[in-house]
């Protein structure tokens, strides 16, 4: 045989599952059997010890022991007895096995006992000759039972014992072993499903390699195919564009002739229409001008007028206030003659003044005329320039603030104020509103006919 075959052959046998439930019972067997042995000695230790703790403590005090310690002897006895047969059926569940002291302290307690408890009966006169001459053979017997019982139970016991912890030890051997078996069965499946997963692992890995050199390929091949199409298209694109360009070159040529053309004649028809615009504004602010002369010379005139009616209403009441001072004097004068003769005192009337002239009411100061008639013109000037940025505003033809207001000698803010009253007006007065569209509509007309 060579060295496979002879470990083979040398292997212990496969535990199966059945073996090992075997061997666990058994193990629970043996050691309720230990169990119930240990319980067994303690009883029949405790009743020997019950049982000849009364004859022992008597034999102590016959041979000279005080009573108060003559029953230690036996419960020592016993109880030494007893702690060696526990501690042997304890420690022999771990595997001890008694020597030759335990077996010393067995019989030295069991036979010391014996003696002790059957002295009486060994020698009933008292007399110790040896080999007894007349014992008591029921005394004996009676006294022998329970200390040859316990001491025969413990040497049995210890045989026992040696039989349950070798088998124990088998059984337990045998449940290593299916320990181990298990072990290395789940070992063995441990490194076949590791060699499976590395083989799984190994073999995605190269299906991964192999689908990414394909996808690299397959994007290789597409981005070749892709770079043929573009440069295809790139030059059709250009050939396209090139034709592309030529055609709105010529149409863009065509284009800007014909848009400079309308933008010319467009820029005269503007041009006209502004002239005539601003020839007919033109009129109308001088229309406007000599219309606000024509009113200033008139409030000028009312103003002369009412001063000249003023003076003579002045001048009237003046002379008859003078008419009525006379009058007074007059019945004044009668009164002088009653004054007694030799006063010494003249009796005349003061005569009026000939140089005075009765006070007259002057009328307003040219300067405050010029003020009115200035006043009333800048009013119209500021009405009809909010009606004219009204309609141009309406007519999307307003000019800068400052170029506006240049037209009437005025500064930018003047002009400024003119816009945002005319704003304010069309959204708050209705018929200002309404003859800023007519007039604007009117302008719309002429330049549409024009």
């Amino acid at each position: 045989m060579n060295h496979a075959q002879t470990a083979w052959a040398s292997a212990p046998a496969p535990v199966s599952d059945d073996d090992h439930t075997r061997a666990l019972a058994r193990i629970k067997g043996i050691e309720k059997v230990e169990q119930l042995l240990t319980r067994a000695l303690l009883v029949i230790g405790i009743g020997c010890l019950i049982f000849t703790a009364v004859n022992v403590t008597l034999f102590a005090i016959e041979h000279h022991t005080h009573w108060a310690i003559a029953w230690m002897l036996d419960p020592l006895v016993s109880l030494s007895l007893l702690v060696t047969l526990y501690i042997d059926g304890k420690l022999a569940a771990y595997g001890y096995r008694p020597g030759g002291w335990p077996f010393v302290l067995r019989w030295f307690a069991g036979l010391s006992t014996w003696l002790m408890n059957c002295w009486g009966s060994l020698y009933p006169d008292g007399q110790f000759t040896g080999w007894p001459d007349r014992p008591d053979p029921a005394g004996l017997l009676l006294h022998s039972v329970l200390p040859f019982l316990v001491i025969v139970i413990a040497e049995a016991g210890a045989g026992w014992r040696k039989f349950t912890t070798a088998d124990k030890a088998r059984q337990h051997d045998l449940l290593e072993r299916f320990k181990a078996q298990k072990e290395a069965a789940r070992s063995a499946e441990r490194e076949e499903r590791q060699r499976e997963q590395e083989a799984a692992r190994a073999e995605a890995e190269a299906r991964r390699k192999r689908t990414e050199e394909l996808a690299a390929e397959e994007k290789r091949a597409a981005i070749e195919a892709a770079k043929a199409r573009e440069l295809a298209d790139a030059k059709a694109r250009q050939i396209r564009a090139e034709s592309e360009a030529k055609t709105r070159s010529a149409e863009q040529a065509r284009l800007d002739e014909e848009a400079r053309l309308r933008a010319e004649a467009e820029a005269r028809e503007h041009q006209a229409r502004l002239d005539r615009a601003n020839a007919d504004h033109a009129a109308g602010l001088e229309r406007q001008r000599i219309e606000a002369e024509a009113q200033a010379e008139a409030t000028r005139k009312r103003a002369e007028a009412d001063a000249e009616a003023a003076r003579i209403r002045a001048e009237g009441d003046a002379e008859a206030r003078r008419k009525a001072a006379e009058a007074r004097l007059a019945k004044a004068a009668p009164s002088t003659a009653l004054l007694p003769a030799g006063s010494g005192e003249k009796a005349a009337l003061p005569a009026p003044d000939a140089t005075a002239k009765p006070r007259k009411l002057t009328a307003l100061p040219a300067a405050e005329v010029d003020d009115v008639r200035g006043a009333e013109a800048k009013r119209k000037q500021i009405e009809d320039a909010n009606f004219e940025a009204a309609v141009l505003l309406l007519l999307d033809q307003a000019p800068t603030r400052k170029d506006f207001a240049e037209r009437y000698g005025r500064g930018e803010t003047w002009g400024r104020e003119r816009y945002a009253e005319a704003d304010r007006l069309m959204a708050q007065d209705a018929d200002f509103a309404a003859r800023v569209r007519a007039d604007a509509e009117q302008r719309a007309d002429l330049v549409a006919t024009a």
